[in-house]
């Protein structure tokens, strides 16, 4: 159903910055991304602080990954274990933290504590259906350490609603660092690079990606569902190049509320069904990136023939999921 035509092989080993010739081993596969030390707010003095438990800061690589927020960084510890810390500063540059007047509750480079405890939670829950989803492992709160006093403002930060921070890093273990939305920053033979590593780790030949990351991502978005989760943030950028589903701020989980109060229990049905729209455009972005002939139709039938594998009551007594399949247009 699926094709993909390779370009020519990586042509970016020059971009490659090291940081230690004793990991050089290590960068082989992925020397098209730029790594550096760890770093906190762009110090390396924080980053020793606040590196991974169990690694070593010289001997361990690390590179800047998650375009929307620009808050989270990427360490190695083998080539399909990768742990994501998020929180660690704004890295596009320019200011290190910064508080939008305009959303009460958004602080680009910051993490707050809360919403580090419900994504530990949620993390928690989702590790008790299956083994296979990213793993928050766990929070560092800034307060918790004495830290130069240039960053003592990052004790007292506050939303625009008063209430505080508490900043923290979040420290979250996937198999991939690469999100689809990352592949637009990539050249072509880079994406190819990216695609032939998530080949290696499935097994699979590079002509079968497309098709078998759809099911990988209808698996794990039907298992969820079954199970009482539903996720109502699930977009290309959160989504990694292994159908991993990443940052569980907003999803909801069983007996765990929403950061804004909700129960999470209402319209469940009706956002299921938005959930499998949301993951499908996933796809299809990645299909455009990749420069693949995609066709929504197509890929909503194998997606669905998947998801009813684990969850075929939903799909099953859903009108408007055989209203697609059907290939009819309309307004839900």
């Amino acid at each position: 159903m699926y094709s993909i035509l390779l370009s020519e092989w990586l042509v970016a080993a020059g971009l490659l910055i090291l940081t230690v010739e004793l990991v050089q081993e290590w960068v082989e596969v992925f020397e098209f991304l730029k790594f550096d030390s760890f770093k906190v707010f762009n110090d390396h003095a924080l980053g020793k602080i606040f590196f991974p438990k169990g690694l070593n800061y010289y001997e361990n690589l690390s590179t800047y990954v998650s375009i929307k927020h620009g808050r989270s960084c990427a360490i190695k510890v083998s080539d399909f274990e990768w742990i994501l810390v998020k929180g660690g500063g704004w890295n596009y540059g320019g200011c290190l933290v910064y508080r939008s007047t305009k959303d009460k509750e958004l602080i680009f480079g910051l993490f707050g504590k809360t919403d580090a405890i419900r994504e530990y939670e949620v993390s928690k829950k989702i590790e008790e259906i299956a083994n296979e989803f990213p793993q928050v492992l766990y929070y560092k709160i800034f307060s918790d350490y004495k830290l130069p006093s240039q960053y003592d403002f990052l004790k007292t930060i506050k939303y625009n609603d008063l209430k505080p921070v508490e900043p923290c890093l979040l420290y979250t273990k996937v198999k991939s660092p690469f999100r689809i939305a990352d592949l637009q920053f990539y050249s072509d033979s880079i994406k190819n690079e990216i695609i032939r590593i998530s080949c290696e780790y499935w097994n699979i030949g590079i002509n079968d990606y497309l098709e078998y990351f759809c099911k990988k991502l209808a698996n794990h978005v039907s298992l969820m569902h079954k199970n009482g989760f539903i996720n109502d943030s699930l977009e290309y950028s959160n989504i990694t190049m292994l159908a991993e589903i990443v940052d569980y701020e907003w999803i909801t989980a069983p007996n765990i509320p929403l950061p804004d109060g909700n129960s999470g229990n209402v319209f469940t049905y009706e956002r299921k069904e938005k959930e499998i729209l949301y993951a499908v455009e996933a796809i299809l972005f990645l299909s455009a990136l990749i420069h693949i002939k995609y066709d929504f139709f197509d890929i909503y039938e194998t997606f669905i023939s998947e998801y009813k594998k684990t969850n075929s009551d939903y799909v099953d007594l859903n009108i408007n999921i055989w209203k697609i399949l059907k290939r009819e247009r309309f307004i839900f």
